[in-house]
């Protein structure tokens, strides 16, 4: 598996967790048009280019994504990777277990309220999640973060799985 060179250093974004949106895009802009490969006459300088753009383009898309940026921070941190750690708050697998079961029913029944009201409980969780995550990184505390990431995990998948 490649691993990615640090997205915070790759745009100049502070370590943490908590980044502001527009301030992330305009130091995308700034180092996309920066390494841009048409500003590069020379073919060798116009690959390099290509390739830091790339490098750009991955650590933005990282670092727009608030499970991809918690990630990134955490290895950053020293904390485990979720290959490392697979733990999950105690009572997650019956929960998405039983969330699991009411949006198959609901899917059967193409019960649209049901499917709704499922998708705002996800989308629920998920800012819960990430509002727990960010509190746990001003603690550094790395273990908890792992466990609620990889809890954030289901919840991100119900709603990918989830029919709109």
């Amino acid at each position: 598996m490649l691993v990615m060179a640090d997205p915070f250093a790759i745009l100049g974004a502070e370590p943490q967790f908590d980044l502001d949106a527009d301030d992330l895009h305009a130091r995308f802009i700034a180092a996309v048009a920066a390494a841009h490969p048409d500003r590069f006459s020379d073919p060798m300088d116009q690959a390099d280019a290509a390739v830091r753009t790339a490098e750009i383009n991955e650590a933005y898309a990282t670092l727009a994504d608030p499970e991809r940026r918690a990630n990134a921070l955490l290895i950053k941190l020293g904390g485990p990777a979720k290959n490392d750690d697979k733990s999950l708050p105690p009572d997650l697998l019956m929960q998405m277990m039983e969330i699991r079961e009411q949006s198959e029913q609901a899917i059967a029944t193409d019960n649209r309220t049901e499917l709704e009201r499922l998708r705002c409980w996800a989308r629920n969780q998920r800012e819960e999640y990430l509002g727990r995550i960010s509190k746990l990184f001003e603690r550094r505390d790395t273990t908890a973060i792992r466990m609620e990431l990889n809890a954030l995990r289901y919840i991100e998948r119900m709603l990918k799985q989830l029919p709109h």
